[in-house]
């Protein structure tokens, strides 16, 4: 018998209570990756019911170089597409920004903004959560760490891999 953690669990939850389709591409998603409760990385506790209904913490991101990162985020509704977002989006091109964050994330996992439009959010194509700037320019990643609820609170690092001036989170 398979064996799972409790944030693997609270993911199916909020799955059955989307459509079929968007259900079915989290439980495909979750399925694919390799199943942390038998990996010996540890895991954060499972969340309580009330914020399986994304009554989420706020997170306070400090020891960042980058500027305007070290900060308070609130929580955001999944569904919203971040400002910088749609800003990246139209400097790389024009694309159209809701099929682009439609397919980088779950739908259900929130994502995070500072005041100065900063955003946490989880890229469930490479599965690794992601600090961005105001303008929607990737500055720091980390993997998931088991649950996709809240960002790790270490294991940051820049894009190109330097661990030194990363942020940590709590």
């Amino acid at each position: 018998m398979m064996k799972y953690d409790g944030c693997f669990l609270a993911l199916l939850l909020l799955a059955t209570k989307l459509s079929v389709a968007s259900s079915f591409s989290i439980v495909s998603m979750v399925l694919s990756w390799p199943n942390p409760a038998v990996d010996s990385t540890p895991t954060q506790s499972l969340p309580s019911r009330k914020q399986l209904d994304l009554n989420v913490p706020n997170i306070r991101v400090s020891h960042a170089s980058a500027r305007g990162l070290n900060s308070l985020y609130s929580p955001r509704d999944p569904k919203t597409i971040p400002k910088g977002f749609m800003r990246a989006c139209g400097k790389a091109g024009g694309y159209a920004p809701r099929p682009l964050w439609d397919d980088i994330t779950t739908g259900v996992t929130p994502w995070f903004e500072n005041k100065q439009g900063c955003f946490i959010y989880f890229n469930c194509n490479d599965a690794h959560w992601w600090i961005d700037s105001e303008q929607g320019s990737g500055m720091y990643l980390a993997p998931h760490n088991g649950c996709l609820l809240l960002p790790p609170t270490d294991g940051w690092m820049t894009l190109t891999g330097e661990r030194a001036g990363a942020p940590k989170m709590s």
